[in-house]
């Protein structure tokens, strides 16, 4: 099982992300971790409660999260994989967290749509709360692939706007689907078939969608690893998505989050390289509080 990515990191990637705020990642995980959260996989999808906590789009669609908190395949991946490594060189961080995972899988003729939407409803602020969405299985347009508007979290960040409590309660995305044969609108949209071990890294603010699975005989599943970096802060507003085990609301604003049992440290970028953050160096206070006896 391979501790670092299967393939590097390039400035394309970086650049990528920057611009687009998606990046597909191609074989950055060998066979032996995609047959294991595979395994795994079968076991959370024959008895999802026994494993984690069912997600609102659990039904047509198996939708279970949180099965790193428990010693298992999932645990094993997030802490020993190169999760952590991948997703803090492509967003340039110094330290990356976890505090969420979430396993999907859409069975043959799943009619489970996830509508457009964004992952900005977690409580944290900042520019750095990433989603990494691994493929278990083949993934294509029949059987329901993951849709981005790139750019648009640009958008986002520049004016402020964020639907439910992470915004002002009144915004809400256009209708995209009457985009997409637009060709006055600013924006592109772009999706990737993928391979087991491929993998799709994309920023809180950048609108996705899938539709139902159309494959008579393809399931297909995927693993998102939620992740904060440097640049993130806890936003204590009432309605926005719980962490299981923490208290939110008596979280301070605008403080980054401490590392912790449900928040730990996986992944910081090593001592003999150039701190890539500009900000406050949350990798730095780990190595210092590491090193003092």
């Amino acid at each position: 099982m391979n501790k670092y990515p299967l393939n590097p990191i390039t400035a394309e990637h970086i650049a990528t992300y920057r611009q687009d705020g998606v990046v597909c990642l191609r074989q950055m995980f060998d066979a032996e971790w995609i047959e294991a959260l595979k395994s795994g996989a079968q076991d959370v999808i024959a008895d999802p409660q026994a494993y984690g906590q069912t997600g609102p789009s659990h039904g047509a669609m198996t939708s279970v999260s949180f099965l790193w908190r428990e010693n298992g395949p999932f645990r094993d991946f997030v802490m020993n994989s190169p999760v952590g490594e991948i997703v803090g060189r492509v967003i340039e961080a110094d330290t990356i967290q976890i505090f969420h995972d979430h396993l999907f899988h859409k069975p043959a003729k799943s009619p489970s749509i996830m509508q457009w939407h964004a992952d900005h409803l977690w409580p944290f602020t900042g520019t750095m709360i990433p989603n990494i969405w691994i493929a278990l299985t083949p993934v294509n347009k029949e059987n329901g692939r993951i849709e981005f508007v790139a750019g648009y979290h640009k958008f986002c960040i520049e004016t402020g706007s964020r639907f439910g409590p992470a915004g002002d309660g009144a915004f809400c995305f256009p209708d995209f689907e009457a985009q997409r044969d637009d060709p006055d609108f600013p924006f592109k949209f772009v999706t990737w078939d993928l391979q087991p071990g491929d993998a799709v890294l994309f920023h809180v603010d950048i609108p996705h969608y899938s539709k139902g699975n159309d494959s008579d005989h393809l399931p297909r599943t995927g693993l998102a690893v939620r992740t904060i970096g440097d640049d993130s802060y806890w936003c204590p507003a009432i309605g926005l998505t719980a962490i299981a085990g923490v208290n939110v609301q008596a979280m301070p604003a605008g403080v980054h989050p401490a590392p912790s049992a449900e928040l730990p440290v996986i992944w910081a970028r090593p001592a003999d390289e150039p701190r890539v953050w500009t900000g406050a160096s949350v990798a730095g206070d780990i190595r210092e509080a590491a090193e003092t006896p």
